[in-house]
């Protein structure tokens, strides 16, 4: 039963004047497990994806009970079939009314609009979550699979203690890891990654956000984003952290260029980068999004919070 009053349910866009409201309903629904982060939503909504003709909220007798926002990415490299629901709540005593379906009609009637034959749960650019979280109830998987949703790739954020001294090995003779060389990094990962990262990259280094570039004998074979709370941007990775005590900073993106592969200097990469961020004062680190969890367990990091992806035809 919901505790709301008799008035109509009414759908329309969201109001940026109730963007606050709104994170209010995320939090009463979800901040025992997915506390939000306001620098994080607010990073979301700056995004140059974020678009108020895509943002829905669910009212009755003017109180907002729910809101859905969604994307329609046009970046270069983002397949043009593809929309994504980036978040969608609703209000603990407005749910099992009707407001969560009401809101995913409104989103997805938005996005087939668009031409976009797919929507991804999560997993925009900017994103909030990369997928549904697996914290999420079972009621929320009844919920997509009865229009249509197909679960995909588990996918977590690893949380690496950085209070201890970092295990893992140093780098080796000739190599060195740089924080005053932004653009020379980015252009490492234009080159190296063309495509997502190399247009998240660009992004966080025009931000101020520091990008750690790797050299080899003078040249550049990788590199690691070190974000910080305090940072303009915020990464996907902090956008969780708020009920996480200490300085927690994130951890990538991150890679190395091919040839630099299979011989040990990918684990000595995060590991220094990993030594870079605590000797910066942090005291945990998230490394986002990822399924290698044996590779970055060697350094102690550990499994904080999974999703899984999902996919539903429009």
């Amino acid at each position: 039963m919901s505790g709301l009053g008799d008035g109509d349910l009414e759908v329309r866009p969201l109001d940026p004047a109730r963007h606050g409201e709104a994170a209010a309903v995320w939090d009463a629904t979800f901040a025992d497990t997915h506390p939000l982060s306001r620098r994080a939503w607010d990073a979301w909504w700056g995004s140059p994806d974020a678009n108020a003709e895509l943002a829905w909220a669910a009212e009755r007798d003017d109180e907002l009970v729910g809101f859905a926002l969604a994307r329609a990415p046009r970046r270069p490299w983002a397949p043009p079939d593809v929309g994504h629901v980036a978040l969608l709540a609703v209000r603990p005593d407005a749910q099992r009314a009707g407001v969560g379906g009401a809101l995913w009609d409104a989103a997805l009637a938005a996005l087939r609009d668009r031409g976009r034959s797919r929507v991804r749960l999560g997993a925009d650019p900017e994103r909030l979550l990369p997928g549904v979280p697996v914290a999420a109830p079972p009621a929320t998987w009844r919920f997509l699979r009865a229009r249509g949703a197909v679960p995909g790739a588990f996918e977590v954020d690893l949380l690496l203690d950085l209070r201890p001294p970092v295990p893992g090995p140093g780098l080796p003779p000739g190599v060195e890891l740089v924080a005053d060389a932004p653009d020379e990094a980015a252009a490492f990962v234009a080159r190296a990654f063309p495509g997502r990262w190399a247009d998240e990259v660009a992004r966080f280094a025009a931000a101020g956000t520091t990008v750690l570039a790797l050299r080899r004998e003078g040249r550049t074979v990788g590199f690691c984003v070190a974000a910080r709370p305090e940072d303009a941007l915020q990464g996907g990775g902090l956008a969780w952290t708020a009920g996480l005590h200490g300085h927690v900073v994130g951890l990538g993106p991150l890679g190395l260029e091919e040839a630099a592969r299979g011989g040990g200097l990918g684990l000595a990469l995060v590991a220094e980068a990993a030594r870079w961020q605590r000797a910066h004062g942090a005291d945990a680190a998230v490394i986002d999004w990822t399924d290698l969890t044996g590779f970055y367990g060697r350094l102690g990091a550990f499994v904080w919070r999974a999703y899984q992806r999902a996919e539903v035809p429009t």
